[in-house]
């Protein structure tokens, strides 16, 4: 790891303008940190003061790993089943009809297969964040609307437009992860985070984890500070927080949460018992959902890695990509001249510029979490790329 850190040490030196700081961690199934590292700076003033390794950070599309756990308890408990129709749980989303769109005309029209649960989790269901389909801004214009990130945690409000597909038809980057997590609300009477706190963090001494700053005072005072690359690749400071409290808590992002807390719900998924899930449920997270030649694999192969390919070091060359329970699953070894990624890896982004990785047959889990906007700049994935590198080519439990 030695060349790893010494570029780590520069990217992170004041004025660099890669990242300010990043805090990592490498994971075993005991909960062991194999390699900790708190690098930098909390953020880009002047008196920016070095980032500790208990920092917090929002953690956005981290949380659909939490959502994914929340889903699959439910299912455990009898609650509702993976290949449940949704309909009478959330009929919001199941009467929503299907965009088209040719030239210039939109035209709606009712869908005609309902959405499974599997599908919510799988980003299959049709459901499709608005501000990436072309299909769904044409549609908000014809509105006078335009795309937003629905940050208020109101799902059924916040997601209330239409399809872009029909389910299983087809795979989009989705609030499908919001949605679910309003399925667990009314499947079990509770709000999201009370339900997360009481069935994830606590089981796992987890203290980090909210929706609202001002219920732990801690985890706002430890928050690392948010900033902004310019036109020129400077940085500017802010904003911070990242998102307004919300009103309530959505299960596609929103969450806020340590490295070493966020480290212990991997390190869960390695066990040969996790406490979080039962076994056979963490194997099911592990295994392809969509068959060979299905529309489901095929639209999440043909779109060019766009939602994903920055957790690839920004190519999908040599990529054999396929979807588990909740998270994109490599099917191949991503071996490259200066990048690598074992087979049999669930993984996914932060919109800060966050990334988690899991391997069961390695025996090990990292994170890399910093706080930088915009999403997915090359030059701040090639330093995750060169982590994530490093500790599958060198860390061995």
């Amino acid at each position: 790891m030695e060349e790893f850190e010494s570029y780590l040490s520069n990217a992170t030196a004041k004025g660099a303008n890669i990242v300010p700081g990043a805090v990592l961690a490498v994971v075993d199934k005991d909960g062991n940190f194999i390699y900790k590292k708190a690098a930098g700076y909390n953020g880009v003033t002047e008196d920016a003061t070095p980032l500790h390794f208990d920092q917090t950070f929002s953690v956005a599309s981290f949380t659909k790993l939490i959502t994914t756990i929340a889903t699959l308890q439910s299912v455990e408990r009898g609650l509702v089943s993976l290949d449940d129709l949704i309909d009478k749980h959330i009929p919001e989303l199941a009467s929503q009809p299907i965009v088209e769109q040719e030239g210039t005309e939109i035209r709606l029209h009712e869908a005609t297969k309902s959405i499974t649960l599997r599908q919510l989790i799988t980003h299959s269901s049709g459901a499709t964040y608005d501000w990436i389909d072309p299909k769904l801004y044409a549609w908000r214009a014809s509105r006078g609307e335009a795309p937003a990130i629905v940050s208020d945690g109101d799902v059924a409000k916040g997601y209330d437009y239409p399809r872009t597909y029909e389910a299983g038809q087809n795979w989009k980057y989705s609030g499908g992860f919001d949605w679910a997590s309003l399925l667990v609300e009314r499947l079990t009477g509770t709000s999201f985070e009370a339900y997360v706190e009481t069935n994830i963090a606590k089981p796992l001494g987890i203290k980090s984890f909210t929706w609202h700053l001002h219920r732990k005072a801690a985890v706002a005072e430890n928050l690392m500070s948010m900033s902004s690359r310019q036109e020129d690749n400077t940085f500017t400071d802010g904003p911070t927080p990242f998102w307004p409290d919300p009103i309530k808590e959505g299960g596609g992002a929103g969450m806020y949460a340590s490295v070493p807390d966020f480290s212990r719900v991997l390190s869960d998924l390695l066990k040969d018992s996790p406490v979080l899930l039962k076994k056979n449920t963490v194997d099911q997270m592990f295994t392809p959902q969509f068959a060979e030649g299905s529309p489901a694999l095929k639209g999440l192969r043909d779109i060019s890695g766009s939602s994903y390919a920055c957790a690839l070091d920004a190519s999908l060359e040599g990529v054999v990509q396929n979807f588990g329970l909740g998270s994109l699953l490599l099917m191949e070894d991503v071996e490259r001249e200066n990048y690598f990624k074992p087979k049999g890896t669930l993984s996914w982004t932060g919109l800060p510029n966050l990334l988690w990785s899991v391997n069961r047959e390695r025996g090990l889990a990292l994170v890399f979490a910093t706080q930088v906007l915009p999403w997915a700049v090359r030059m701040t994935f090639d330093l995750i790329a060169r982590f994530e590198t490093a500790v599958w080519r060198n860390i061995k439990v």
